[in-house]
């Protein structure tokens, strides 16, 4: 399963900033701004996952950043093999040499497993976890977080980390006044009391084990959503017996990450 919730939680993604802000939205752009500096970001969205592999074969990629997606959650492989073996230069970050991307990889960065780095987690019940460093990573393998922050120092200000949590702290602050707030945690907080759930708006906060306790939701006007009685759309009506005894629905679309 990729790392959807924390594409919504930390990084961002095509069409979303960190912390659960929307690219679309001027003032969560000027929010990104103005925490981080620098010029006015660009409100429109980046390319989707299966987006950038299409733009990579056409060649009409421009600036591409990255692909951020194993390429093995793909049906159409040999498409993006093409779209890999065109590109100008691969960069492939992966635990492992055999992974079936660094045979088209020009540079190939050795990462850190995750019993070799240290870090947090977050679980579907929105509860934060600190994960300690068990072993030393081998070779020349690094955390994942150390290789950005070594590569943004070569051309780059402001990324003078001395360790994660440094960046955990960063990433702390930004979410401040969020839906996501979790302004008031730290490793050293995480490692002396346990997990929490998000938000943790406050060093003295204990966590939010159940949101909308106030029936207002995350939508553009806080509506209010009302329960309404359920009923078996499934069922023949002359039999009353159901014809199918499992409906599954995903809520998905093809080019979605779960489907």
């Amino acid at each position: 399963q990729p790392n959807a919730m924390g594409g919504r939680e930390v990084e961002g993604m095509a069409s979303l900033l960190a912390a659960h802000r929307d690219l679309g939205n001027p003032r969560h752009r000027e929010e990104v701004r103005q925490f981080w500096g620098g010029k006015e970001i660009n409100g429109e969205p980046g390319l989707t996952a299966t987006e950038m592999f299409d733009a990579l074969e056409s060649g009409n990629e421009g600036h591409m950043d990255h692909l951020h997606q194993s390429h093995c959650e793909f049906a159409q492989c040999q498409k993006i093999e093409k779209a890999l073996e065109k590109a100008n230069f691969v960069i492939v970050q992966d635990i492992s040499h055999n992974s079936e991307t660094t045979k088209y990889a020009d540079l190939l960065l050795p990462a850190a497993g995750w019993l070799e780095k240290e870090g947090t987690m977050t679980n579907s019940e929105r509860r934060i976890s600190y994960l300690p460093k068990v072993i030393d990573a081998p070779g020349e393998a690094l955390p994942d977080a150390e290789i950005l922050w070594r590569f943004a120092q070569m051309g780059y200000g402001g990324f003078d980390y001395n360790n994660v949590s440094e960046v955990y702290d960063e990433y702390c602050l930004m979410t401040k006044g969020t839906n996501i707030d979790i302004s008031g945690l730290s490793h050293e907080r995480l490692q002396k009391e346990g997990s929490f759930q998000w938000p943790v708006p406050s060093p003295e906060h204990k966590g939010t084990p159940r949101l909308f306790q106030d029936q207002k939701y995350f939508t553009a006007n806080w509506e209010k959503y009302i329960s309404i009685a359920p009923r078996n759309l499934y069922t023949n009506q002359k039999s009353q017996q159901p014809d199918f005894h499992w409906c599954f629905n995903t809520g998905r679309v093809r080019d979605q990450w779960h489907t």
